[in-house]
């Protein structure tokens, strides 16, 4: 299909730089309830997009349809919108593909195992979070996610590009009951391989959240010494993610703007963006413009080293591509975004810390990052979690906030665990973070 719509392109587009975009998308989905498969669907998207070039300026257009008609009209509005838009020196395609070793996670072992099997994953997972503990009287929801993606990137300058990948998701919500309190976690993850997708671990995590904030209280307002680990770290990596970016850059909405070679961070900080992490959600060869992936770091030991870029905010800001190009479908534009974002590991033993440390407030769940402000870091959270005294739990806590400036967070970090773990794309080990102001009664 994507030969008939490059046919068509060298037709009708002469004169004029194009590129096409090619994506299908094949779709599991399970749900479990009360161990009987609740909900299946079974889903395939496809469709292409086609960007065109006159001069500097730019047309986009797509469709799901792959007629001669559709493909004529989709590429003739392309075309006629580049003719009205504004001319902008960022709109340029790649005009030459650098050859690297290829990056691809497909598992053909489990895109080939009978759907029934893979099914079980939902009513699997129910069965583990259920058989836990008996304080969990519910839960809400067991899902099973599969996504095979294929893609291929054609443009006028000879870039041919296909890639292919696999993609796992879990997720659970666990609902424990004790002396007529009720609380609800949850917990998920996504692997490139199905065998890597560790149900017992995303279940043991939403029991533990929930069974944990079972009858909790407040406390008083003091500044306190907070863990943050893997899943609450990466919450805040995730939501500040944006300001790292050339778009944020550009626009000025990053609180990083004039801190390249800046101390802004703890010595025991290195933040890192690798499209090329091993078998990391995000991992390919090429990024969405055709730019080979790699390695960024973006926080040295404490010292902010630069942004990411796509081709458009790399000449924008005199930079080169960072290979950090995103589509998140055929539907939309290349856009500059993370892919593989982290923070990297750490030498520091956080369960030797906890046995040592007199008073530690654990962070469960943070309520509200999305009023967060990436411009100037600053942030108001609901907070729940456990306060630990030597190894011990002291408390459950809830009804506290959590206030303070992102970079705070960062500065302050007095610990950086070996336990780095991804959620999706995104990862981080435990952090500790000393001084950061929890307001209670």
């Amino acid at each position: 299909m994507i030969e008939k719509v490059v046919d068509i392109a060298e037709k009708k587009l002469k004169g004029y730089q194009w590129e096409i975009f090619y994506l299908k998308n094949k779709k599991l989905k399970a749900e479990s309830n009360d161990f009987n498969l609740e909900k299946v669907s079974s889903a395939e998207d496809s469709g292409f997009s086609v960007r065109v070039l006159n001069g500097n300026s730019q047309g986009f257009a797509y469709s799901t349809s792959f007629t001669e008609k559709a493909i004529e009209e989709t590429i003739e509005t392309a075309k006629q919108l580049s003719q009205i838009t504004s001319s902008d020196e960022g709109n340029y395609l790649l005009d030459k593909l650098q050859e690297t070793e290829k990056v691809e996670y497909f598992d053909t072992f489990a895109v080939n195992l009978p759907i029934e099997e893979k099914l079980e994953k939902a009513i699997e997972l129910e069965k583990l979070v259920k058989l836990k503990d008996e304080r969990i009287k519910a839960v809400r929801s067991s899902t099973f996610i599969e996504n095979i993606v294929y893609t291929t990137l054609i443009n006028s300058n000879g870039i041919k590009i296909e890639e292919k990948g696999t993609y796992y998701t879990a997720m659970v919500s666990a609902v424990a009951v004790d002396k007529g309190d009720s609380q609800i976690a949850w917990s998920y993850n996504s692997t490139r391989f199905l065998g890597d997708l560790n149900l017992e671990e995303i279940a043991s995590e939403a029991v533990f959240h929930s069974t944990s904030l079972l009858n909790a209280t407040t406390i008083e307002t003091k500044k306190m010494t907070i863990l943050l680990a893997p899943h609450a770290m990466t919450e805040l990596l995730s939501t500040f993610s944006y300001a790292f970016t050339g778009d944020a850059l550009i626009k000025g909405k990053t609180l990083f703007k004039e801190k390249i070679d800046e101390k802004i961070a703890s010595h025991k900080i290195t933040i890192v963006d690798n499209g090329r992490y091993p078998k990391g959600l995000y991992s390919s060869s090429y990024d969405a413009e055709g730019v080979v992936k790699k390695k960024s770091v973006l926080v040295e030991n404490g010292v902010f080293k630069g942004f990411l870029h796509n081709l458009y905010t790399a000449k924008k800001t005199g930079q080169s591509s960072t290979g950090n190009a995103v589509r998140r479908d055929f539907r939309s534009l290349p856009s500059v975004d993370i892919t593989n974002f982290y923070v990297e590991a750490g030498q520091d033993n956080i369960t030797q810390f906890l046995k040592e440390a007199d008073e530690v407030l654990y962070i469960i769940d943070l309520m509200g990052l999305h009023t967060a402000d990436p411009i100037s870091g600053e942030f108001s959270l609901g907070a729940s979690g456990i306060i630990y005294h030597k190894g011990e739990v002291l408390k459950s806590v809830r009804g506290i906030t959590i206030a303070g400036n992102f970079l705070d967070i960062l500065k302050n970090a007095v610990l950086v665990g070996n336990d780095l773990k991804f959620y999706g794309n995104v990862g981080s080990p435990s952090v500790v973070v000393e001084g950061l102001t929890v307001a209670g009664e």
